[in-house]
């Protein structure tokens, strides 16, 4: 199967506040002026941004993503996490799964499946990072 579109994903990590969101207005004007639809952009801001970013890209043809999300697909006692449910409540249809540095803080296999689950039972779309971390990719 071939993929029809090339994708551009903004994946901000632990970045910005809400003056960041000044920024996108570049990007929505570049997004309204192309001819093609053979790509697809995804911005995936910090959760505390996520509301903001929602707001601003209802109306363009850019795309909200999550950085993560818990694996618990109900709500429950999880202090500080957010699930897939909330993720597309407010307006997300992408989330990134699998980042190597929280591979690195223990993120196993096992619970990664656990969120791709939850996020595709939620009609999210799946950014699955395979890969290497910097020192590895220094190694070489």
């Amino acid at each position: 199967m071939t993929n029809k579109y090339m994708y551009f994903v903004a994946n901000w990590k632990m970045f910005g506040d809400a003056k960041s969101i000044n920024s996108l207005n570049r990007v929505i004007k570049f997004s309204k002026l192309r001819k093609s639809n053979k790509f697809k952009l995804i911005y995936c801001p910090p959760f505390t941004l996520l509301n903001l970013f929602s707001d601003k890209l209802k109306k363009t043809k850019i795309d909200l993503g999550a950085q993560n999300c818990h694996e618990n697909n109900n709500f429950g006692a999880f202090t500080g996490s957010i699930n897939s449910k909330m993720l597309k409540s407010i307006g997300a249809n992408y989330v990134i799964l699998g980042h190597s540095e929280n591979r690195a803080s223990g993120e196993s296999n096992i619970l990664i499946n656990k969120k791709i689950k939850s996020s595709l039972n939620n009609n999210l779309k799946i950014i699955y990072c395979i890969g290497e971390t910097l020192a590895q990719k220094k190694k070489k």
